[in-house]
């Protein structure tokens, strides 16, 4: 037993937002003072009662999200003024340890950690770091908190699993071309990641249209972490699409149309939690596009350097299921790099021109096998546009009863409304694929699409805007055990409106096969 007249509190940091001062600590030791002394001067307390001092200091730590924090009875010899120490271990991050890894560096991995390195672990810091290791390309995470060399340090070990192999090749057919350039397409994707060991990612692709055979797409993209700038990847791409027409309607044009674009840039994710992401990022784009006729009179030479600046949103709605997401892209010509004389093409073309894209998109979901989808598109600007900037309706993700691209505008916008059930009725029977059950191979769709495209102030295009409405269904087939295997097959029909498909098709299939190896 021992006779004290209070506690005084040590160790305590200043964080005000928290909740977390000395003031507010020792008020805490105050209080509970106060409470075993019942309002007395002195009080004699047993080794247990004085110890207990320390709960309500940890649990407010605790509640300010500080997940190692704790304070404590130290050893000491009371004084004369009958004052009890408690003190408090912040538990400020010591190590970051890496293990398991092979390909990857165990710098890239732990670097959204070392940040925290010297601080107190918060929770929500701690959570952002892990989800930013997840996020690393071929590898799997796992982390344990672990005490520290030092006192009042915590290491955080990182255990890494590497996949068996850091590529992966993809293919797929589908009918997603279009009359002129093909309307079957074959393409041919490669992934390769941690090239450099730092989790970066190399993607290559390949498509070529078929009936007719008329173009060839190739595509690169190669984006990189920066260790040293937490969140930071840098960005190169370049893609490549060439056109000839042999067959068809346009075949005695011999009409021919390469386009090419290039982008060097960065991303940042500035916000990573579970529930909210926020990413902004930076392009400079070099893009041309030519068209030419009779094996090579020029009908256009289009090219432009383009500062693209974007963001994005990703919020998990909890309360209400859903997700959102949000994306939005300011771009503005800087230099027109167009060849000089006639354009038979956009002859009122803007050379300085400036749009916004915007889509807003939300899953909702209903029930465990129900969702509902809805999705905004839209681009504005006052400028008169090329092809390559305006905004083009029609196609398996756009307005689904158009061809492909088949209305562009300056302006306009696109709105799609989609329900989408599991295998409604026999979702949980056992599916011959593995006897896994049917909702986890086979969705069905609902949809309604809705779209509208008009031309800029002082282009040459008819100035009346083009409104189309369709309406289809669809069904998704997958097996993920198999290569991730997937079918996607939707039916779309016109509903109502003034405008028709230019090639006067009532109804319109799509259809995509895909696997990963």
């Amino acid at each position: 037993m021992l006779e004290i007249r209070g506690f005084r509190i040590t160790g305590v940091g200043e964080h005000p937002t928290r909740g977390i001062t000395p003031a507010s600590m020792q008020a805490l030791l105050d209080a509970y003072y106060a409470e075993v002394s019942g309002g007395a001067d002195r009080v004699t307390l047993d080794f247990d009662r004085i110890a207990d001092a320390a709960l309500p200091v940890t649990a407010a730590y605790r509640a300010a999200g500080y997940v190692v924090s704790a304070a404590y009875l130290p050893a000491q010899s009371v004084g004369a003024d009958g004052i009890v120490e408690i003190a408090v271990l912040e538990g400020r991050l010591g190590r970051v340890i890496v293990e398991g890894n092979e390909r990857v560096r165990a710098t890239a991995v732990a670097a959204p950690a070392r940040r925290l390195t010297g601080r107190i672990l918060h929770r929500d810091e701690v959570e952002a770091a892990l989800l930013a290791m997840r996020d690393l390309p071929g590898i799997a995470t796992a982390a344990v908190l672990q005490p520290g060399a030092e006192t009042g340090e915590t290491d955080l070990l990182v255990t890494v699993t590497e996949e068996p192999r850091p590529y992966s090749i993809s293919i797929g057919a589908s009918n997603h071309g279009t009359e002129l350039t093909g309307r079957n397409r074959v393409q041919l994707g490669v992934a390769w990641r941690n090239a450099l060991g730092v989790g970066d990612v190399v993607s290559l692709g390949y498509a070529r249209g078929y009936a007719p055979a008329q173009s060839d797409f190739a595509s690169f993209a190669w984006t990189v972490p920066v260790p040293a700038l937490d969140g930071v990847s840098l960005v190169a791409a370049y893609s490549r699409s060439e056109m000839e027409v042999r067959r068809g309607p346009f075949a005695q044009l011999n009409l021919t149309g390469p386009t090419a674009v290039a982008q060097l840039g960065a991303d940042w994710r500035f916000v990573s939690r579970p529930t909210l992401q926020m990413q902004g990022s930076a392009r400079y784009v070099r893009e041309r596009s030519q068209l030419q006729v009779f094996g090579g009179m020029q009908l256009s030479d289009q090219a432009f350097d383009v500062v693209d600046l974007g963001y994005v949103l990703r919020h998990i709605d909890r309360r209400a299921r859903g997700v959102n997401l949000v994306q939005a892209n300011l771009r503005h010509a800087v230099d027109d790099r167009s060849a000089a004389g006639p354009d038979s093409i956009t002859p009122a073309r803007s050379s300085d021109f400036t749009l916004l894209r915007l889509s807003l998109a939300r899953m909702q979901y209903l029930t465990q096998s129900q969702r509902l989808f809805a999705r905004v598109y839209g681009q504005y600007t006052d400028d008169v546009l090329v092809p390559m900037e305006q905004i083009a309706l029609g196609g398996p993700d756009s307005i689904r009863s158009l061809p492909v691209s088949d209305a562009l505008g300056d302006r306009g916008y696109q709105a799609t409304l989609e329900y989408q059930v599991d295998a409604p009725g026999f979702g949980a029977v056992a599916s011959p694929f593995g006897g896994r059950p049917w909702r986890d191979l086979l969705q069905f769709e609902l949809f309604a699409d809705h779209g509208r495209v008009t031309a800029s102030p002082g282009s040459l295009s008819p100035a009346e805007g083009r409104t189309y409405n369709g309406a289809g269904a669809g069904l998704l087939f997958r097996l993920p055990h198999v290569h991730n295997l997937e079918l996607r097959i939707a039916g779309a029909v016109p509903v109502g409106g003034r405008f028709d498909a230019s090639d006067g098709d009532d109804v319109r299939v799509w259809a995509r096969f895909g696997m990963t190896f």
